[in-house]
Formats: structure tokens, C-alpha cells, sequence
């Protein structure tokens, strides 16, 4: 009886793209700016507080600096996604 090892394929990764990276200094500015590319609508409070909707109205960031409960909870993101209809369960 003859058996072959297969190897498993090899994995791509996709080629980065050069962008600063979203993650890094605690400023908001990257994911800001990258969502705001992308056609979301974003909100500034007098706060320094930033409330952003996606084009379709599915999901909400907000970046809350100025929010006590925010530090509370050890967060300054808010992220929330409502689920498409097709998607919801009953």
C-alpha cells in the first residue's frame, strides 16, 4: 500500500497596505480618519466627545475621551452593529 504525506497549502497573506497603524498611540485620529474615507458620518460633541454611523446606518463608533462612564467601564470606544433583517433572528 503506497500513502503520499500531503502537505497542507501554504497560506497567503494579503500584501499590507501602507497606513499608519489604527492601533498605537491612543490618539483617535487613524480610525477617524479611515472611517471618515470611507463615506461614514462622523459628529464631534463640544465634549471632544466623536459619535460615527456607517453609510448604511448598521453600525455606530463613538470615541468617548471625555466620557467618565467610558473610563469606568476602561473603554473610550464604543463599537455597536445592528444586525441586517435577513440576518436577525426571530
Amino acid at each position: 500500500m503506497n500513502t503520499t504525506s500531503s502537505n497542507p497549502p501554504a497560506l497567503s497573506r494579503p500584501a499590507v497596505a501602507q497606513h499608519p497603524s489604527l492601533a498605537g498611540d491612543g490618539s483617535a485620529e487613524p480610525v477617524l480618519s479611515l472611517i471618515s474615507k470611507r463615506g461614514w458620518a462622523l459628529v464631534d460633541t463640544p465634549e471632544a466627545n466623536v459619535h460615527c454611523s456607517s453609510p448604511d446606518g448598521r453600525v455606530y463608533v463613538g470615541w468617548l475621551p471625555e466620557d467618565p462612564a467610558a473610563w469606568r467601564r476602561g473603554t473610550v470606544w464604543t463599537v455597536r452593529a445592528t444586525p441586517a433583517e435577513a440576518d436577525a433572528q426571530p
